[in-house]
This record gives structure tokens, C-alpha cells and sequence, in this order.
């Protein structure tokens, strides 16, 4: 209950207030702002303005006066005071007479600032020198391990590099490989010779089986002009070698035959035949030491 009185009595109050406020604003607008006249009825009032004769002759001759007197002439500005120029005065006073000259100079001071010039500057001590030369001594091991920790990086990226290159030797050979069978699987199989004697298979190119050895030649080929770089070399000339490999088909030697290429060019046909091995896996029955190559290109342009 006695909140509800609170709230009445609290309502009535901001009521009043709010009451209070609009006749405040009403009042103060009727104070301020003017009253409009309201015109008066009846006719307007009209006025006119009579002047004598002596009046308008005064009047001229105040008008000519004006118009027949002289300017009056402008006013020329002050003129502007000098510069007063100030003496410059020196910080020491003048010499009034020149020095007189000495009969007997004075040569012992000169004899000693000459022995302090000549005397050597002082040596270095024992402890400053022994630092001096471990810092020198740091600094060399510093670039020394730094120029092995540089020429490891170097051969390890060159390892990383032959390795590449060996993996994708390998593939392009197994693949060459691969097609070689499929192209010998695609001919027509010969009639079955007559039967012969029987006699052991040679290693070597002296192996009875034709259709391997052929691979095989082709397989080398592809290999070496696979691993050849002939930019530089004129086309369609043939450079004949002998080379000599082991058992996994590293090659050993490297002998030129007939081969018109110069320096370059025979060093580029060395690196072709020594850079990876030559094919050695499934044709063992048919490997030779002894190879001999035709380096050419375009391949297809070149003669057999």
C-alpha cells in the first residue's frame, strides 16, 4: 500500500511540473515576441514640402562653390629615418708597432719538438698483440668452416643432382625396354626352324639369341643419346666409338674411332658414355666388354 501511494503521489507531482512548465513557455512567448498594429481606418494623410525662391538660390551657390574649389593636395609621408652605420670594433686592440725581429732565435724549442716527432710511437703491449693475433686466428677457422660447411652443401647437391639423373636414366631405359618387347611381341612369329643339335647358350655377342642382342644394342643407344648433350655439334654427323665396361655396365674407356668433332664435342660424347651405367639387368647372356657406337643426330636423319 505504501508503495502505491509513493507512485501516486509521485505521478501528481511530475503532472504539476509539467503544467508548470507550458504556462512558463506560454508567458515568456507572449513577452517576446512583438504585437502586429493594426492599420487605422480612414484616409491616408498626404504632405508636401514648400520652399522659397531664396532658399533654392542659396542652395545653387552652395553646389557651385563646392564643384569650383581646388583639391586639396595629398599629404607626402614622413620621411623615413637613416641607417646610422656602427664602427666595427675588434676583439683585441690593434698592434701599434711590428714585433721586433730576435737577434738569436730560439732553437732549442724547435731541437725538441723535432725529437718528440722522430720518436716512434709506442709498441703495442704483449697481451693487445697475443689478442690481435687469436682474433686473426678465430677468424681464419671461422671462413675456413664456413667455406667446408659451403663445399659440402655443394657436393651434396651434386650427389643429389646424379642421383636424379641416374633414377631418370633408369626409367627412361626400363621404358625403352618395355617398348622393345611390346614392338618384338607385335611381330609375326617365324615358322620353327628345323630342329638342330643342341649347344650351350655364350655369353657375350657371340649368343644365339638375335632378338635380345638387338635390344640390347638399342637399349645402349637410347641410353647414350639419352645422357648426350650435342648443343653446338653440326647435325647429321656421325662420330664413331669403343668403349670398354664392367660387369653393371659402368663404362671404363672411351677410344674415338672416326669422329670429326673437336675437343668439345668428343668430351660431350665421353660424358654421354661415363655418366650413367649402360643397361646390364636381363641382358646378361649377350654382355660385351667391348661396344662400338655411332653418335648422331637427329637420329632419324642420320644414315644406319
Amino acid at each position: 500500500m505504501a508503495s502505491t501511494s509513493n507512485d501516486r503521489s509521485a505521478f501528481a507531482l511530475s503532472l504539476g511540473l509539467h503544467v508548470a512548465l507550458l504556462l512558463a513557455i506560454w508567458a515568456s512567448a507572449s513577452w517576446i515576441l512583438p504585437v502586429q498594429d493594426e492599420p487605422a481606418a480612414g484616409e491616408p494623410i498626404q504632405a508636401t514640402l514648400q520652399l522659397s525662391a531664396a532658399d533654392l538660390q542659396r542652395a545653387r551657390q552652395a553646389i557651385t562653390k563646392a564643384n569650383q574649389a581646388p583639391p586639396e593636395p595629398a599629404q607626402a609621408p614622413p620621411p623615413q629615418p637613416q641607417p646610422v652605420e656602427k664602427p666595427q670594433v675588434a676583439d683585441t686592440p690593434p698592434q701599434p708597432l711590428p714585433q721586433e725581429r730576435l737577434d738569436k732565435p730560439d732553437t732549442e724549442e724547435r731541437e725538441e719538438i723535432s725529437k718528440l716527432a722522430e720518436q716512434p710511437a709506442e709498441k703495442p703491449q704483449p697481451e693487445q698483440e697475443a689478442r690481435h693475433r687469436q682474433d686473426q686466428v678465430d677468424l681464419t677457422e671461422d671462413e675456413v668452416r664456413q667455406r667446408i660447411a659451403e663445399r659440402r652443401q655443394q657436393l651434396r647437391a651434386q650427389m643429389e643432382e646424379i642421383q636424379r639423373e641416374r633414377a631418370l636414366a633408369e626409367r627412361r631405359t626400363r621404358l625403352e625396354e618395355q617398348r622393345l618387347q611390346q614392338l618384338a611381341d607385335a611381330q609375326p612369329t617365324p615358322a620353327p626352324p628345323r630342329p638342330a643339335p643342341p649347344s650351350p647358350a655364350q655369353a657375350g655377342n657371340r649368343g644365339e639369341d638375335n632378338g635380345l642382342l638387338a635390344r640390347y644394342k638399342a637399349a645402349m643407344q637410347l641410353t647414350a643419346d639419352s645422357n648426350w648433350n650435342h648443343l653446338g655439334l653440326p647435325p647429321r654427323t656421325q662420330c664413331k666409338v669403343r668403349f670398354t665396361q664392367i660387369t653393371g655396365g659402368e663404362v671404363i674407356n672411351v677410344e674415338f674411332i672416326a669422329c670429326p668433332y673437336d675437343a668439345e664435342g668428343r668430351e660431350s660424347v665421353d660424358r654421354a658414355l661415363r655418366k650413367t651405367p649402360m643397361p646390364y639387368s636381363g641382358f646378361e647372356p649377350v654382355f660385351n666388354r667391348l661396344v662400338t657406337l655411332n653418335f648422331c643426330y637427329p637420329r632419324e636423319e642420320c644414315a644406319p
